[in-house]
């Protein structure tokens, strides 16, 4: 904590997410692995169970099945673990002491966001290499994917924080994240094609940031339609403007 010394009231904005970075990680060092663990479990019990039943949709409802598994990873890993850790720091009075430094609150977003998605990556990795080796889907890659990638975690960052800031406990905290996990999987083409859909659903999918997310994994890793991968990033980047937006205003802080 000697890098945020509050007799400076000029620290570095790179310094300051450096440190809270640093914070972050280090609150999880002893739980850490059994938070990789389960990161991995839903993912994967998502790939079997809807690889089961997509083998018999054709081949583009089992790309759909796993882009829905490696968007559930990432969810689960960044948008409930930050909610969860924001809801957390309000109780402990952890949050009011990072207010009453010379800190910009975008600085505790922005590092709460790299040490939830550094403790994904793991997550991501095996869900992705284990279920395209389950269901037989193959991997392509373009140059541009591990520029496009972190757009994925933005709106689910936001989100993730807003709903910290905006419970009452920990507990709410966590139970309103799982629901809203599970509805943004379930609105939309996320993790099952359009056509198997009902048409209110797919219409509810233009407003949900995990269709995007899915959509530009299959359009970056999967070898789908690069043709809607402009679309999918200026979405997400608007949809995380807005989050952000929000989860900024639901954050209690210094004026």
């Amino acid at each position: 904590m000697a890098l945020l010394d509050t007799s400076r009231r000029d620290v570095k904005w790179t310094r300051q997410v450096l440190t809270l970075f640093l914070v972050q990680l280090s609150n999880w060092r002893w739980s850490w692995p059994q938070m990789l663990l389960t990161g991995m479990l839903a993912p994967l019990l998502t790939v079997l169970t809807l690889g089961f039943f997509a083998r018999t949709s054709g081949d583009a409802a089992l790309t759909y099945a796993l882009s829905g598994s490696i968007v559930m990873a990432l969810l689960f890993e960044t948008q409930s673990k930050i909610a969860s850790n924001f809801a957390f720091m309000r109780e402990t009075g952890a949050l009011e002491f990072f207010a009453s430094m010379p800190l910009r609150r975008e600085s505790l977003m922005l590092a709460s966001l790299a040490a939830f998605t550094l403790l994904a990556l793991p997550s991501v990795f095996v869900t992705t290499l284990l279920g395209a080796w389950l269901l037989n889907v193959t991997l392509s890659p373009p140059w541009f994917a591990v520029v496009l990638l972190p757009l994925l975690v933005l709106p689910s960052a936001g989100i993730g924080a807003f709903i910290g800031n905006r419970s009452r406990s920990l507990e709410q905290a966590s139970s309103t994240s799982l629901a809203v996990t599970l509805s943004l999987l379930a609105l939309g083409p996320v993790a099952v094609p359009a056509h198997l859909l009902p048409e209110p659903l797919v219409w509810a999918g233009y407003l949900n940031p995990a269709f995007y997310a899915a959509s530009l994994v299959r359009g970056s890793l999967l070898g789908g339609d690069l043709a809607t991968v402009g679309r999918d990033v200026l979405a997400l980047m608007a949809i995380a403007l807005l989050a952000w937006a929000l989860a900024r205003r639901a954050m209690q802080w210094r004026t």
